[in-house]
C-alpha cells in the first residue's frame, strides 16, 4: 500500500524514521513528531468528532482545548496534539464511541 503523502509540511522531513497508520493508510513520519504534525502534513484538518457529533480541528496546539482528539491503538479520546508518533501505531481520526450511540 502507498504511504499517504505529506502534502503541506513547512519543510520536507529529511529523514523519516517511522511509518504509522492513519485511517488505515500508512504515513511517515519522524521521530519526535506529535501526532497532530502529521495530521497536518497530509492535509486533514477536522480530525476530531465531539461528542454531538460534530467535526473538529485542532485549536490550541497544546493539549488545553480537546478539540484533536482521535483514536489511538483503539484508544478513543487521545490528544492529537500531545501524542508523539512511534512506530505501528494506528491513528483513527473522527471516531467518537458516544457520538455513535447517539446517531439513528
Amino acid at each position: 500500500m502507498q504511504a499517504m503523502e505529506r502534502i503541506l509540511d513547512i519543510q520536507p522531513i529529511t529523514q523519516a524514521d517511522i511509518t504509522l497508520q492513519l485511517n488505515g493508510q500508512p504515513v511517515q513520519a519522524a521521530a519526535g513528531e506529535t501526532v497532530l504534525s502529521v495530521l497536518n502534513a497530509v492535509g486533514l484538518r477536522p480530525v476530531a468528532l465531539n461528542d454531538h457529533g460534530q467535526r473538529s480541528g485542532a485549536f490550541c496546539g497544546m493539549g488545553v482545548c480537546h478539540c484533536c482528539l482521535v483514536a489511538i491503538d483503539g484508544r478513543a479520546k487521545r490528544r492529537a496534539c500531545q501524542t508523539v508518533v512511534r512506530e505501528g501505531m494506528r491513528v483513527e481520526t473522527e471516531v467518537n464511541a458516544i457520538a455513535a450511540q447517539v446517531q439513528p
